[in-house]
């Protein structure tokens, strides 16, 4: 993992345990209340999953949910949908690109790629469409759209820093 990919993964498992820590809930207690809500995840595998930074969006969502912390404004309604974590995360993906409606997906690959962040148009789109998001790619998508969404989580400087930490970053293959 270049150390381009390990800041976007450090800021990931900040803005989990920011939000965590915002619902004042610990890792036994998540555990507990994502098996009420039908998913199936030990306190250990949490730990590790968190401190790796490999989580999706999805994850996120869950927890602000769990811990009944407000959302960012713009994804209020996404949070509120029946349905399944992926189709939250789409909706919060086309309300974050609802702000910018010219933003296409071309575009959006186009602006990360300006952060030195490289990844095709099929394999963010297919994130964006299947609600498959990593965590680390939604806050680069988040940084190239410059976003306020996750003010209340991390600060804006830090995306611009992760954002300078390196080129090249492969996000996916094509």
């Amino acid at each position: 993992m270049s150390e381009a990919d390990n800041s976007w993964a450090r800021l990931a498992t900040h803005v989990i345990r920011v939000a965590l820590a915002r619902g004042d809930i610990g890792y036994v207690e998540l555990a507990n209340a994502l098996t009420t809500d039908g998913v199936e995840e030990s306190e250990r595998t949490l730990v590790n999953r968190v401190s790796r930074g490999s989580v999706r969006l999805t994850f996120l969502l869950q927890i602000i949910q769990v811990s009944d912390d407000d959302p960012p404004a713009l994804w209020a309604d996404a949070l509120r949908m029946s349905g399944t974590w992926e189709a939250r995360a789409c909706a919060v993906m086309a309300a974050e690109l609802s702000r910018q409606p010219w933003v296409t997906p071309e575009e959006l690959v186009h602006r990360l790629a300006l952060l030195g962040i490289l990844t095709t148009e099929k394999t963010l789109t297919s994130h964006l469409t299947e609600g498959t998001v990593p965590l680390s790619v939604f806050l680069q998508c988040i940084a190239a759209l410059g976003s306020p969404s996750l003010d209340r989580f991390i600060p804006f400087t830090a995306l611009i820093s992760a954002a300078k930490s390196g080129v090249g970053v492969v996000v996916g293959a094509g």
